[in-house]
């Protein structure tokens, strides 16, 4: 199967068995599966999957000339654990995805959508953070980061209200980890002098 897949073109798997029979026709494996949410360029996805060889890592990417960019980098070093899905990503989670087939998901700098009446567009509501939540292994993980406070503030304050994960980094100074590579948006931000804040939260070992 390609390495860049339309959402659009693919009849989704209808259970979890066949979900897993999917990603391992994609991968040949049933490595543990990192997800990225909006990969861009795939510019951070190539460089985890460079240096962890041993999972899989799943890129969305909603516009056809940067998913396109993510593509040639995979071709480029000839990865095979790495595919980017090019479409709307939350159609690929809710249509894609069962329950705990993921091991962890990243989501890097999302739009925060800075004027009130765009706040309903923001990604990270209670439906989405649900939706996390049944797809993640147990003790999987949501690995963000966001430049804008107010966002984080929701972000903390939706998984708090959600009440299935349990938040390991939050405090004022739990900034992007030396151990991640650097997204555009990153290296962007900082050069501009924004403050960068990194959570993570990992999925408790019973449900609600």
């Amino acid at each position: 199967m390609s390495d860049l897949i339309y959402i659009a073109d693919v009849i989704p798997p209808e259970n979890k068995e066949e979900a897993l029979s999917f990603y391992y026709s994609i991968f040949g494996n049933r490595n543990p599966i990192t997800i990225e949410i909006g990969s861009g360029n795939g510019h951070f996805l190539v460089d985890r999957a460079r240096e962890c060889p041993g999972r899989n890592f799943i890129g969305t990417e909603i516009l056809n000339g940067r998913a396109k960019r993510f593509h040639s980098k995979i071709e480029k070093r000839a990865l095979e654990n790495i595919v980017v899905f090019k479409g709307d990503a939350r159609r690929f989670v809710w249509e894609f995805l069962f329950e705990q087939i993921v091991s962890e998901f990243i989501i890097l700098f999302p739009d925060p959508w800075p004027k009130k009446r765009h706040h309903k567009h923001r990604l990270l509501k209670a439906a989405f953070i649900n939706m996390l939540h049944y797809c993640l292994v147990q003790g999987g993980t949501v690995t963000l980061a966001t430049d804008f406070p107010e966002y984080r503030e929701l972000i903390l304050e939706e998984f708090k209200k959600n009440g299935n994960f349990q938040c390991t980094r939050q405090d004022e100074n739990s900034l992007y980890p030396d151990s991640y590579s650097k997204t555009l948006f990153q290296e962007r931000f900082e050069k501009e002098g924004r403050e960068i804040y990194f959570l993570k939260f990992r999925k408790k070992n019973f449900i609600r």
